[in-house]
């Protein structure tokens, strides 16, 4: 009976620890579950509150740097300070437009035509408002099928794409221009006519020998465009061909291959003729964002003989932006490489470009424009996925981090604002020079 009695109250013991027991276990997990929570909350704030900061700080430093540079080129254009803007200009500038098959195959549509409007749908605002919009036109348009590997051909639609974007003249003086011979050069410029696009770095005199020159003359290369009552001379110049030594003598006549005889007969006669002389250059290491020895001294040469800008592409990623002086004085600004205004290209920082952004103004009572302010738009190409509707799209890079630091996580994930910021901050430095 004593025996019975002492196990009832065994069992009473051992239920009541292993019911203290569950309850101070319990307590605890709750207490941790709420500390992790708790610590949770407190990482998301802190990473938010760090985003922003970080965002605040980038946005800081892109204006400085804007407004350095504005003030620089102001300064070193216009002595006085104080400069009647009688006739004023508004450029805008993009680098090479280039088309993978991927992107053509994300343009396809369901009646097999293609559509590339949504690619340029979120930046078009910073071309479209200038008086001028140039870029460098790395592809064909030939009735041969598309291609981006060896040779370069786009479907029309692309064309028509980046006519709407707000592009007025590209330069075809580029390593692939002849990738599909004179006849691959003539439909190209056949088309880039059609769409109301001016081509520029092609001796259209020798490719069409019934066609006259605007200036009369077989010697001048370029064109001259009056803009808002400031006549701008467009040079434009390759570094070479791809496959160079498997054309003619003839063929190459044809693209303007960069020599200091030719581009000094240009410079000679822009200067008689027109305000303002802009070289487009096609140049440069490919993937380097270091300007080459060749750029240097090639920019040396036309600073020496009368150029006011140069700008730069072909390297496929962005390069610094300078100021370079002549023997006298003058500020001349280069721009090495602007990137690709489009491309899918899958090399290291080739998914950055930027739109260059100039004023040139020139007074009632001179003859010669001077630069009056540059700033540029960061943008990159955005990779929604193959699932996406619409897979790609170029994007302000500004913009699209703003977006996101304010709440906005429906457009880009974490890693991506991650890579944007580190982008963005190498751009400014590479725009600057500092690395």
């Amino acid at each position: 009976m004593r025996h019975r009695r002492n196990t009832r109250r065994k069992n009473i013991i051992v239920q009541t620890l292993t019911n203290k027991n569950f309850l101070i276990i319990s307590s605890i997990l709750i207490a941790i579950i709420i500390v992790l929570i708790g610590g949770l909350k407190l990482r998301s704030y802190l990473e938010t509150k760090q985003i922003i900061e970080q965002a605040k700080k980038l946005d800081k430093e892109t204006q400085e740097i804007f407004s350095a540079m504005d003030q620089s080129l102001i300064d070193a254009s216009t002595p006085s300070g104080d400069l009647q803007r009688v006739y004023n200009v508004d450029l805008s500038v993009v680098g090479d437009i280039l088309c993978q098959m991927n992107m053509i195959n994300d343009a396809r549509t369901d009646d097999g035509t293609y559509n590339f409007t949504h690619m340029f749908s979120n930046i078009k605002q910073y071309v479209q408002n200038s008086d001028l919009a140039i870029g460098t036109l790395e592809t064909n348009f030939t009735i041969d099928g598309y291609s981006d590997n060896e040779l370069y051909n786009a479907p029309i639609e692309l064309l028509q794409a980046v006519k709407e974007s707000g592009i007025d003249l590209v330069s075809l003086a580029h390593n692939h221009v002849l990738d599909y011979g004179i006849d691959g050069v003539k439909e190209t410029i056949e088309s880039t006519n059609e769409q109301g696009i001016e081509a520029v770095g092609i001796r259209k005199n020798k490719l069409i020998p019934e066609e006259n020159s605007q200036n009369e003359t077989n010697d001048f290369t370029g064109i001259i465009k009056e803009v808002e009552g400031i006549k701008i001379a467009f040079l434009a110049y390759t570094y070479g061909l791809n496959g160079e030594s498997s054309f003619t003598d003839e063929e190459k006549s044809v693209v303007n291959i960069y020599s200091e005889e030719l581009a000094l007969k240009d410079l000679e006669y822009a200067k008689q003729n027109s305000n303002y002389i802009i070289a487009i250059m096609h140049w440069g290491d490919v993937n380097s964002s270091e300007v080459s020895d060749e750029q240097n001294q090639i920019t040396g040469f036309l600073v020496e003989n009368g150029i006011d800008m140069i700008l730069g592409s072909h390297p496929s990623v962005v390069q610094p932006m300078k100021i370079v002086q002549d023997s006298t004085g003058k500020n001349v600004l280069v721009a090495y490489s602007l990137g690709n205004y489009i491309s899918t290209l899958q090399n290291e920082n080739s998914d950055v470009e930027i739109i260059l952004n100039i004023s040139i103004a020139m007074k009632s009572n001179d003859n010669k424009a001077v630069l009056q302010k540059v700033s540029y738009t960061p943008i990159y190409m955005l990779d929604n996925g193959k699932s996406s509707e619409n897979r790609y799209e170029l994007v302000d890079m500004k913009e699209i981090i703003r977006e996101y630091t304010e709440g906005d996580t429906s457009r880009i994930s974490k890693s991506t604002y991650s890579k944007l910021v580190r982008q963005l901050e190498e751009l400014q430095k590479i725009v600057n020079g500092e690395e």
